[in-house]
């Protein structure tokens, strides 16, 4: 048995596994144009201040003049002088005699006018207390006054015409119900050969379609099919027995 005595190696246990494949590279990220000027327009500018602290004053020799100051604003109009020959003006009128009003003497119209007013009728009233209470006798019911009116006892002009009216129209009904013909009409014999022989027509078109059906009726389509032509057919035949038992047949229009 020999031993191997290994000094200087340059084995390692992390390399001896494979590494693992190294990781693509990112895509570079988008990075817009616009926002660099952006921010660079926000940036505050330095060396900005509040102002002079004492205002400049201009040397004397450039002095205000007249026409450079601040002055009032021209309004724009659109008005434009009218030229030409112009009419006259009109001359004021010579002073005269001012026209003389009518003095009216008020104390004797006043006298006419208070001798033509009435005097004011005077309200009947009547005291009904001992303490001197005044109590109006028109609508107190001391006195008759509905009884004495005019028209008490008489039936009121708006119930007269709603009267007439009722009248009226009752006259009309009677009258429509008077003209009224018959409802009821008896059709011709002509016309009777002519539905009897319709409806033995549907019955022979509805009982050759019913022949028609299949023998076997295994859906419910089918039977609902057959159940309701069967009902028609019988209730055609029922139509035909009673038209040629009954040679008078009558109508509602």
């Amino acid at each position: 048995m020999s031993l191997v005595e290994i000094v200087h190696h340059n084995e390692v246990i992390y390399t001896i596994l494979d590494k693992p494949p190294p990781e693509p590279p990112k895509t570079p990220r988008y990075e817009s144009k616009l926002e660099k000027e952006l921010k660079e327009t926000k940036k505050p500018k330095l060396r900005r201040t509040f102002g002079y602290a004492e205002t400049p004053v201009k040397p004397p020799e450039q002095f205000l003049k007249k026409g450079e100051g601040i002055g009032q604003p021209v309004k724009c109009t659109d008005h434009q002088c009218v030229g030409g020959n112009l009419p006259p003006v009109p001359r004021r009128p010579p002073p005269g005699k001012k026209e003389e009003k009518p003095q009216k003497n008020f104390k004797i119209l006043n006298i006419k006018k208070a001798i033509k007013t009435k005097a004011k009728p005077v309200e009947p009233r009547l005291v009904d207390t001992r303490d001197g209470h005044i109590k109006k006798i028109k609508g107190s019911g001391e006195v008759p006054e509905y009884c004495l009116r005019p028209d008490f006892g008489r039936v009121p002009e708006y119930l007269v015409r709603r009267n007439r009216k009722i009248q009226k129209a009752l006259e009309e009904i009677r009258l429509a119900d008077q003209n009224k013909e018959s409802l009821c009409k008896l059709i011709s014999e002509e016309e009777r050969q002519k539905l009897l022989k319709d409806l033995k027509n549907n019955w022979e078109l509805m009982q050759k379609a019913f022949l028609q059906l299949p023998m076997l009726t295994d859906t419910i389509p089918k039977i609902l099919r057959k159940t309701k032509m069967e009902q028609e057919l019988k209730q055609l035949e029922k139509d035909i027995a009673l038209v040629e038992s009954n040679p008078y047949i009558y109508i509602y229009e």
